[in-house]
């Protein structure tokens, strides 16, 4: 099981060409209720939050204990109640890019990968013919990612830069 945050959400829509792959990689797919809601305040620039809402095997859903002030104090709001949802349903891995997120998650003992970790999963499991392409129209969409981590990507994939 995986729990999405909105950068992810973004970049793999964009690089696996919509979110309907995610469910037959990892079973269950979460997405926090306020990761929705901030894809939704950016609806006008794209309908990833209706793809999100309209994929089958994706659930909405919320931290029932809510989100620590801790937590809300040093990250977004999406980011809090990804790994907020991470500490309460065990054996999930929490899907974050932000450096400052994943280090929070880490230092929780939450699993976690990023975007570019579900796209090597996808290719590693057949449903993913091109990371490069897939990286491509990450890049396409304005996402930034660094040289260095694209040529690992592609390295990991075997698709030598």
């Amino acid at each position: 099981m995986i729990i999405l945050n909105s950068s992810p959400i973004l970049h793999l829509a964009a690089g696996l060409g919509g979110l309907d792959v995610l469910p037959s990689l990892y079973g269950r797919v979460v997405v926090p209720a306020e990761v929705v809601r901030e894809l939704e305040s950016g609806a006008a620039l794209d309908d990833v939050a209706v793809q999100v809402r309209r994929t089958a095997g994706i659930d909405i859903g919320s931290p029932s204990s809510g989100i620590s002030p801790l937590l809300a104090g040093e990250l977004d709001l999406g980011e809090s109640a990804v790994i907020a949802l991470a500490i309460e349903l065990p054996g999930s891995t929490a899907v974050l890019d932000d450096l400052k997120a994943r280090r929070v998650a880490r230092r929780s003992g939450i699993p976690m990968t990023g975007s570019i970790g579900v796209l090597l999963y996808a290719k590693r499991l057949g449903k993913l013919a091109s990371v490069a392409e897939a990286i491509k129209r990450i890049r396409a969409r304005g996402a930034w990612l660094s040289d260095a981590v694209v040529e690992r990507a592609l390295e990991l994939a075997g698709e030598q830069p």
